[in-house]
Order: structure tokens, then C-alpha cells, then sequence
């Protein structure tokens, strides 16, 4: 019989990370798929071919929830008896080890996709560190998505213990032939967003949050727009009004600019990348970077925040720009530079595929995926 293995999540959109992955745990283990109940968490169970268990678990702190969560974890550890339990997301990641280690399961994987932490200053900031601190002593094992995230760990003292990073990074890597130039035709939409030939398109695609340097972002190309009227801002994703809302201006330019256009969340972003000519990233903090992975496997040249995860896919001036977080002048300059050196982005396109396929190809990631659980068996 094989042993039980448990990856658990806060929010079930997390588990798409592992798509694809999750049959090569299968060879090895039981896998079951814990989250909060949602329409992803029954995709990932029919795509998959796994069990899955929905289990309430809120992104916001709050004792009386988590500490419910915590219960029917520890609950449904006791009954179950997993052999490893890989916890993900900073409550997932936390309330998973929490009751791993209270259950005494024997491999307790704490697998960090980014340091919330980072950005948060005074008591939340003090908070978060502890957090982190707190579930990596739980851990007896700590997996990380990119080497900077392994030595920003050790650098602010988090833990001690060994950090491992899979391959070169990322969690499950890219999907060369999914994510493809030509992979999907894109003429209809094209036309049904109104952009029309000798458009420039700036894109991104994640949360529309502060967090993810949208009012930078926003900020920045209104700059432009009033210089080239023949740019245009192509976003890809949700608000998140509770959590990290908007500035005011940004979220009026969002609906009224008539060079902005936010689709909201996609199930399939290819079509919109397809579209896009260079792809704009002004995060605060990231762990890896993975839409910027996606963009870069299409051949779409990154301006990309200095940051951890985001400074290992981009290499700057050769498959594309880095720039200093939270800076409406750096990313107004370098969008300003490739609108007047198209030669320059050519260059950067060129290489931007060939240099992510030989860092962050799928089956790379996989073989060291699976030769790391080998060891846990």
C-alpha cells in the first residue's frame, strides 16, 4: 500500500501549480488535494484522478477561524494517518505544519512560494515574520521556489534549517508546447478589444492589486499615453477590494482610460498573451514569478521589478529590463525605452524563449521533483 501524501492549500487556486506534477507523485504516493471548497479544488480532483477534501481555510487572520481550521486538520490527520503532508501559502502553510506536527506525521514538508512578510512593516510585519518563522521550526523539511527566497530565508533569520530549491526554481516549471508562439489564434479576439495594427501592447497578468505595483503600473502608462497614442495596456485579472485595494485614480483610470483594457480573470491567458508585446511586471515581492515564466515561453520580453524569483527568469538587458520595485519613474522609463527601440525588444524577444526552456522546461522540474520525494518514501 502506498504511503499517504497531503498537499494542502488555503485557496484551491494555488493547486494549479501542481497540475501535471501531481501524476508523477501519484507513482510514488496516495495523494489527496486539501483546500477550501471551491469550483478549482473539483477541477483539480476530475483532472487529476485524486481525492480531495474541502476544508475552510481564510487568507485574513483571524483566531476563531483558524483556530476551527486547525481542528478539522488535526482531526482529519489523526483519522487518515498521511505519511507527508505538504503544506503551502502562509495559513495553509502554517495550520498544515500546525497539525502535522501535532499529529506527529513523519514528513512535514513546508514548501514557501513567497514571503509575505516582505513589504509589511510595524506590528503586521512582526507578526508575518513570526509566522514564518513558526512554521518553518514545524517543518521538517523546507522547499522554496527560487534561490532567492532560500537565501532572503537565511538572511533574515528564519530559519536554520536546510532550504532546499528543485532544479533552477518555480514549482512545477513551464509547459513548453502549451505555452507556445502560435499555439492559439488570437485574431477574433484581437478585434473584439478594439486594438488594431501598429498597436503597442504592454501587459500583465495577476492580481490587480497594490501589492503587485498596479497604480505604478497604471500610473505610468496614463504618462505615456498622453506622449504615444499608439500604445495600449492589455490586464489580466481580479481586484481584490478587501485584501489590497486600488488607489482611487487607478481604479477610475482602469474604467474610463480608452487605452486600458481589464478582461478580469481568464481561464485560458494565452489568447491575451498572444497579444501582447511586451509584458510589464512591477511586483513588490514575489517568490518565483510564474506569469512571467508564461509570457517568456511565448516569447514576449519582461519588464520585470528587481526582485527575488522575478531577477532568476529575467537577466537584465538580455531577455529583458529589471527595475527597482515601487518606482512609476524606472518603469515609465524602460517602457519608454523599448516604445522607441523596437531593435532592442526584437533582441530581447529572440532569446526569451530558448533561455526559459533551459532553465525551466516541465520535465527538468519534474525529474528533481521526483527524485526529492524519492528520498522521502
Amino acid at each position: 500500500m502506498k504511503q499517504k501524501f497531503f498537499i494542502v492549500t488555503t485557496v484551491p487556486h494555488t493547486l494549479l501549480f501542481f497540475k501535471g506534477q501531481i501524476q508523477i507523485l501519484k507513482k510514488l504516493f496516495d495523494v489527496t488535494l486539501i483546500s477550501s471548497p471551491g469550483s478549482k479544488l473539483n477541477y483539480m480532483q476530475e483532472l487529476e484522478k485524486v481525492p480531495t477534501h474541502g476544508l475552510e481555510i481564510k487568507r485574513n487572520i483571524s483566531l476563531i477561524n483558524d483556530l476551527k481550521s486547525l481542528y478539522h486538520l488535526v482531526l482529519l490527520f489523526k483519522k487518515t494517518k498521511p505519511h507527508v503532508v505538504h503544506g503551502n501559502t502562509p495559513k495553509g502553510g502554517l495550520l498544515s505544519m500546525l497539525a502535522a506536527f501535532i499529529c506527529r506525521v513523519p514528513k512535514r514538508i513546508y514548501c514557501i512560494h513567497g514571503l509575505r512578510y516582505q513589504g509589511n512593516t510595524g506590528i503586521k510585519g512582526s507578526i508575518l515574520k513570526a509566522m514564518e518563522r513558526f512554521t518553518c521550526f514545524l517543518a521538517s523539511d523546507i522547499v522554496t521556489v527560487s534561490f532567492g527566497v532560500a537565501k532572503t530565508l537565511k538572511k533574515d533569520s528564519i530559519t536554520k534549517k536546510k532550504v532546499s530549491v528543485l532544479a533552477n526554481g518555480s514549482i512545477n516549471g513551464i509547459n513548453s508546447e502549451y505555452f507556445a508562439p502560435g499555439s492559439i489564434n488570437s485574431n477574433s479576439l484581437k478585434e473584439e478589444i478594439g486594438l488594431k495594427k501598429g498597436n503597442l501592447v504592454f501587459g500583465f497578468v495577476g492580481r490587480l492589486v497594490k501589492d503587485k505595483g498596479t497604480n505604478e503600473l497604471i500610473e505610468a502608462f496614463v504618462k505615456l499615453s498622453e506622449k504615444y497614442s499608439h500604445i495600449r495596456l492589455l490586464l489580466v485579472g481580479g481586484e481584490e477590494e478587501n485584501l489590497d485595494p486600488l488607489l482611487p485614480i487607478t481604479k477610475k483610470h482602469l474604467v474610463n482610460h480608452p487605452y486600458i483594457k481589464s478582461v478580469g480573470i481568464q481561464e485560458d491567458i494565452r489568447p491575451y498573451l498572444d497579444l501582447m508585446d511586451i509584458f510589464t511586471f512591477p511586483s513588490y515581492r514575489e517568490g518565483f514569478g510564474v506569469s512571467i515564466m508564461e509570457a517568456a515561453s511565448m516569447g514576449i520580453p519582461a519588464i520585470s521589478s528587481n526582485i527575488n524569483g522575478c531577477n532568476e527568469i529575467i537577466q537584465d538587458g538580455y531577455n529583458g529590463i529589471l527595475i527597482p520595485p515601487r518606482s512609476t519613474d524606472h518603469l515609465k522609463n524602460a517602457m519608454e525605452l523599448l516604445i522607441n527601440n523596437p531593435e532592442l525588444k526584437n533582441k530581447l524577444a529572440a532569446v526569451t524563449r530558448p533561455y526559459i526552456l533551459e532553465k525551466y522546461d516541465q520535465q527538468l522540474v519534474w525529474n528533481a521533483v521526483n527524485d526529492f520525494y524519492i528520498k522521502l518514501m
